[in-house]
């Protein structure tokens, strides 16, 4: 009986052992931030996920949230998704391999996206909604999709020569740089967008989810160096050559910020460090 009570256990520890989770570097993981967060595997019952806890999900899986909720899904190359109150999405793929390839199918709800361009390396992801799919490098910003519409912020771009392209159901395709938002409807089947410069209150839309964006600072710079810059070009033709010094003078009219000269088109921001 003594030999049984100590194999008993051992037994036990075994089979502990061997069920336990393991984390692993490829992991994909969904954590509850705020709220009621579930995840759901194909063909199977979604399961609550407990706050602060996390979960690795595989290719398909969804990240349902309800109201007032918060989820952040972190991929193997350091981006992050973070899910908004009441949204629905699936992450339909990710791989790596010399270029980080994911997929998110936005099924209704928000996002943010922080998609890491690291040294070296570069990303390729997608997010496909109802109206439009949206193909993101290294860059941060904002989708919100619902009952046919779809709004995307852009705050930063690591790299100009990849902005963010938007293509819509119908063939159009946009493309957005740093300070930039498109805003699309679905009616009577076509699509209808168009690309404005982004306000504070298409920023608000997201903060009750999100908070500020972390990178709009960068953006803001580039933007108003932008801005700057080309209306130094358009008062140089005019004036003989003092298009600079009459900017300068007149800085405030771009925004907060004092004048400064172009920034580079490759703000420094938090997806664009390593």
């Amino acid at each position: 009986m003594k030999m049984h009570a100590f194999v008993l256990p051992a037994a036990l520890l075994a089979v502990f052992a061997v069920t336990l989770p393991v984390r692993a570097s490829d992991d994909k993981e969904l954590l509850n931030m705020k709220g009621s967060v579930r995840y759901q595997l194909p063909s199977r019952p979604a399961k609550p996920l407990p706050p602060n806890a996390t979960v690795a999900l595989n290719d398909r899986d969804l990240a349902i949230t309800g109201a007032a909720s918060l989820a952040g899904l972190t991929l193997p190359d350091s981006s992050q998704v973070l899910v908004g109150a009441d949204s629905k999405v699936e992450l339909g793929f990710f791989n790596q391999t010399t270029i980080a390839n994911a997929k998110f199918v936005i099924y209704n709800g928000k996002v943010r996206f922080t998609v890491r361009h690291p040294q070296g390396a570069k990303a390729n992801y997608v997010f496909s909604t109802p109206t439009a799919q949206v193909a993101v490098r290294g860059t941060q910003g904002d989708i919100d999709s619902s009952a046919g519409q779809l709004r995307v912020n852009v705050y930063e771009v690591c790299d100009p020569h990849e902005p963010v392209t938007v293509t819509t159901k119908n063939g159009q395709t946009f493309q957005l740089l740093a300070g930039q938002s498109l805003v699309a409807q679905l009616v009577n089947g076509i699509v209808r967008a168009k690309v404005e410069q982004l306000t504070q209150q298409m920023i608000d839309q997201f903060a009750p989810d999100f908070g500020a964006p972390k990178s709009w600072d960068a953006a803001t710079q580039q933007v108003i160096g932008m801005a700057q810059s080309q209306a130094s070009s358009a008062i140089d033709n005019a004036a003989g050559g003092y298009g600079h010094e009459i900017t300068g003078a007149l800085g405030g009219l771009f925004g907060h910020h004092k004048a400064t000269p172009a920034p580079s088109p490759s703000p420094v921001s938090a997806s664009c460090t390593h």
